[in-house]
């Protein structure tokens, strides 16, 4: 088999080299698309076979495979005259399939889908005041889904634009947890020798289900730049840094501005073990001075696949906000910190409708000088994603 395997590719090799006046018909093509998957998964480093991979998936309408092997040789590529090449392959991919579609669907069980404080007092400096549902967390299944659809434009200069539409629903039995967003996107994207830049403006627009005259239905403007170093194929350190305005309908003093800036750190540390740590400083800003608030958190996950079942990821995380002006009844400032522990699994064997589901679930715990926000949750995901 493997000899049929790399005569195939030859011949594969040999039709490229002379487009022009040799056709192969369908079944053919097929044959050596799957030989050259074969040779491959046995020689995932061998950059000749991944471009192959690449044309005959371009060849058979397989668009995606095609652009993501690409992409996946613009991450190694050795020169500059070999990175144009690419981008030139990658533009001729975008210019055939320029529509991209993807649908979600998320099953979320809760043990407290308001994260109620599990105290039932709050004490203050004027006295114990009873806390309403304090200590009575209610437990409940939401749901998420949603549709997003991107068109990808090539440049000239070896970037692409691509343009976004995403819109999502988010249900619970809690009747104000109920929304609806919407995001419309722009993001330029641009591969060097030695990273890739993304610049991505951006709208979303929240509207909620309950509006008492203090509806929480508001519009974010923001900006997203991110650039990931790649330090081999499989591993890389990426930066990124959000801007956003928020603007509230009716809450006032919750408009104002939002920061985040990140770092994180990924790589196959093994043949098993793939290893992801991400830290984060953020800063939000609305008009009421006592909840503007600099948090900092720290995660990290490590998965690995277990035998023909799936990939399984356990993953711990860290955080804290530190507000800036005293909580009113409290005299000091609120100071939340928060811990978390989680567990992931997806399996490839298990299908439905063409995606792979993902369970998820995890703890949660937040400790605050604040009695109103210190609670514990458990939540989990059953998560369905399928891109067209």
């Amino acid at each position: 088999m493997r000899c049929v395997s790399i005569f195939l590719i030859a011949c594969l090799m040999a039709g490229a080299a002379h487009a022009q006046s040799t056709s192969l018909s369908p079944d053919q093509i097929e044959q050596i698309r799957r030989a050259t998957a074969y040779q491959l998964s046995q020689s995932p480093d061998n950059r000749a076979l991944r471009f192959q991979y690449a044309q005959v998936s371009y060849q058979t309408d397989r668009y995606d495979a095609a652009k993501y092997h690409l992409q996946q040789l613009m991450r190694t590529s050795p020169n500059a005259r070999d990175l144009q090449q690419l981008q030139e392959a990658y533009a001729t991919v975008v210019e055939e399939s320029p529509w991209s579609f993807g649908l979600n669907f998320s099953i979320l069980p809760s043990t407290n889908i308001n994260k109620t404080s599990s105290n039932e007092i709050f004490e203050t400096p004027l006295g114990p005041l009873l806390i309403v549902s304090g200590g009575d967390e209610e437990s409940g299944v939401g749901l998420r889904y949603g549709a997003r659809v991107n068109y990808e434009s090539p440049l000239s200069s070896g970037a692409t634009l691509t343009y976004g539409l995403e819109l999502n629903r988010s249900q619970y039995p809690a009747d104000r947890l109920n929304e609806t967003d919407g995001t419309v996107r722009l993001t330029w994207s641009n591969y060097s020798l030695s990273g890739r830049t993304t610049i991505t403006p951006y709208v979303t627009r929240y509207v909620y289900d309950v509006s008492d005259g203090d509806s929480s239905d508001s519009t974010r403007y923001g900006l997203r730049v991110g650039y990931e170093h790649f330090l081999t194929s499989d591993s890389s350190i990426a930066g990124a840094f959000t801007a956003e305005n928020r603007n509230y309908d009716e809450k006032d003093y919750l408009d104002g501005s939002f920061f985040s800036t990140s770092l994180s750190y990924q790589n196959q540390i093994s043949e098993t073990y793939h290893l992801r740590l991400q830290t984060s400083v953020s800063a939000s800003t609305p008009e009421q001075d006592h909840l503007r608030y600099i948090g900092v958190s720290m995660s990290g996950e490590l998965t690995r696949p277990v035998q023909d079942w799936g990939t399984v990821g356990v993953s711990l995380g860290v955080g804290m906000r530190q507000h800036e002006s005293n909580f009113p009844l409290l005299g000091e400032p609120r100071e939340d910190r928060s811990a978390s522990i989680g567990m992931s699994f997806r399996s490839q064997q298990i299908r439905v409708l063409g995606s792979s589901p993902k369970l998820s679930c995890q703890v949660q715990q937040n400790w605050s000088n604040v009695a109103l926000y210190e609670y514990q949750s458990t939540d989990c995901a059953v998560t369905f994603e399928r891109n067209f």
